[in-house]
């Protein structure tokens, strides 16, 4: 009589030009390939991001002494990082490399700058996986906090989104919703 949908969220990727080349990831992939695989996913690590998710995974490549090049946050105030460089309200221009990505191009604040990276991770964000409720005739409804559509509550009979589903990103709300 009762279902509760926590099938997580999925990472928005950012478009920018030549995204598409080889070396250029999500950021929760090369979260993954450091802490499930152990496998570095480049040499010299570079972030492209609007939200804190992506300093995380900066943090980590740092801690397993992998080199982050920089993190370009379009996020006018990004804090700094310690370890790595940001460049807040930056934004990525272009990309360059043969058979794989050798650099980037930003537009930041001060003009333009070119950073030598083998891997991108990009994080746009992310959308509660919420395909299940508007199967079954449940209208989505949009939280601007987290600039995305989250599951209606009530909207289909019995059924309860819950962590990231719901738009609850952090550990300790995924907890408690467990809880609950």
């Amino acid at each position: 009589k009762r279902a509760v949908l926590a099938a997580g969220a999925l990472e928005r990727p950012i478009a920018f030009p030549m995204n598409d080349r080889p070396g250029v990831m999500l950021a929760g992939a090369v979260r993954a390939y450091l802490n499930r695989w152990g496998v570095a996913p480049g040499k010299a690590v570079t972030l492209f991001c609007n939200n804190d998710d992506a300093h995380r995974t900066a943090r980590d490549l740092v801690a397993a002494g992998i080199e982050v090049a920089g993190v370009i946050d379009t996020r006018a105030d990004a804090k700094p990082g310690g370890d790595f460089p940001v460049y807040p309200g930056a934004r990525i221009v272009g990309t360059s490399g043969r058979k794989g990505l050798q650099a980037i191009e930003i537009q930041t604040i001060n003009g333009r700058k070119t950073i030598a990276t083998d891997c991108l991770a990009v994080s746009g964000g992310f959308n509660p996986t919420l395909h299940l409720t508007c199967h079954m005739g449940g209208r989505p409804e949009w939280r601007d906090e987290i600039a995305a559509f989250v599951p209606k509550p009530g909207a289909v009979p019995g059924l309860v989104a819950a962590g990231a589903a719901a738009g609850r990103f952090t550990t300790a709300q995924a907890m408690a919703d467990g809880a609950r």
